[in-house]
């Protein structure tokens, strides 16, 4: 009589894990920082003020509270044209202060795509 056996299961396997290596991880972490950043440096605090002129945040909100949208495109267009420099300078762009700018053109009224 001839009998079968089950058949034998095959080496068994182990579950893999994939684990990001370092830099990978590290890399994904600043994009999503830097995500983060430029969506909520709208408020003052997460601007460098120290880094800029004085009297940079009063003029700035003063043209918001009188809806100067002029005068807070002025501000933006610099900001945009000298990131660089200021980066250079002093370790910062200008992004946080592009998007106070931008939240303070919101708050004034200002027109969609002035900025």
């Amino acid at each position: 009589m001839h009998t079968t056996r089950p058949a034998r299961p095959g080496p068994a396997r182990r579950a893999t894990r994939l684990r990001p290596n370092g830099p990978v991880l590290l890399l994904a972490a600043a994009t999503l920082a830097t995500a983060l950043l430029a969506s909520a440096c709208d408020t003052s605090e997460q601007v460098p003020w120290a880094t800029y002129s004085s009297g940079l945040q009063p003029r700035i909100d003063a043209a918001t509270a009188t809806g100067n949208c002029a005068a807070l495109q002025a501000y933006l267009t610099a900001a945009k044209t000298t990131s660089s420099a200021h980066e250079k300078a002093s370790g910062f762009p200008n992004d946080a202060l592009e998007a106070y700018i931008g939240a303070a053109q919101d708050q004034a009224g200002c027109p969609a795509g002035s900025g």
